[in-house]
């Protein structure tokens, strides 16, 4: 019933260390609630309104990249692609090591999905404020939760991007014993 991505973010979550837990999920969280002290204790400002609609103008840009990458890891040619198909991480998902291939399509895919549910929410969110009585303490939250997850993509894309970069730098065993200039 169109539900399998949970599986994807159940695998996602799987693959997640200590340090990516910190960079990617508690940073982002400490930056939301400081978003809504701001809110709370301080005054509404226009930067809100103006952070919705460039959220997704960015969400959009994000998920098109990410797709672009997921075409490439999944269709591309070379030595490095090859490779990485066939070694093994220290990551176990159903008591089984994942290749470090799968590890990246785990992580862009995860971070597709979660774009494009943002997506949703952003296009969603301003018509519940605007039509339904919501409390101001109850849409500070909302947008603290949007700016958390925002900064959550952008941070798990930064990482996924540097992943992706090392494996494409990563020089062949041809070319290995030759010196860089």
């Amino acid at each position: 019933m169109y539900l399998e991505f949970l599986l994807l973010i159940a695998d996602y979550f799987r693959t997640v260390s200590k340090r990516i837990f910190f960079f990617e999920w508690l940073f982002p969280f400490l930056i939301g609630v400081g978003i809504f002290a701001l809110l709370f204790f301080g005054t509404s400002t226009s930067a809100t309104i103006v952070f919705k609609d460039n959220a997704i103008n960015l969400l959009g840009i994000l998920v098109g990249f990410s797709i672009t990458i997921i075409t490439i890891l999944t269709t591309g040619q070379g030595q490095n692609l090859d490779e990485i198909k066939n070694k093994e991480t220290k990551i176990k998902i159903n008591k089984e090591k994942i290749t470090l291939f799968r590890l990246l399509l785990i992580n862009f895919t995860y971070s597709v999905i979660i774009e494009v549910g943002l997506i949703i929410v952003c296009l969603i969110y301003p018509l519940l404020v605007e039509n339904i009585g919501i409390p101001k303490n109850l849409k500070y939250i909302g947008f603290s939760i949007l700016v958390f997850l925002i900064l959550h993509i952008m941070l798990l894309t930064m990482r996924n991007l540097t992943d992706f970069y090392l494996i494409l730098i990563k020089p062949t065993k041809k070319a290995s014993g030759q010196q860089r200039v």
